[in-house]
């Protein structure tokens, strides 16, 4: 019975280390991906966009640029709607 409980022990232990590296890796890949996609956009946009970003990001308390980003975009596209109906149907 003794042996049996240190097998027991000695695998769940093993798991929990598994479980602590899967969860530092899975953090270094995410990282990754967050310094390629704030590159990618770096490369994409003018320093002064990004400095827009980040102010607007500080200000209405996004999570990060890409939020503040997709604001933008939803604003710019759907935020003038019934002012382009308007101005058609007149």
């Amino acid at each position: 019975m003794g042996v049996w409980n240190r097998d027991l022990i000695g695998r769940a232990m093993k798991t929990a280390q598994d479980l602590a590296y899967q969860a530092e890796y899975q953090k270094r890949l995410r990282a990754a991906a967050r310094a390629a996609g704030k590159a990618q956009l770096n490369g994409m946009v003018l320093k002064r966009f990004i400095d827009r970003l980040d102010e607007m990001r500080a200000e209405r308390g996004f999570a990060n640029r890409m939020d503040a980003l997709e604001h933008v975009f939803e604003v710019y596209f759907d935020g003038g709607d019934d002012e382009r109906k308007h101005a058609v149907s007149a």
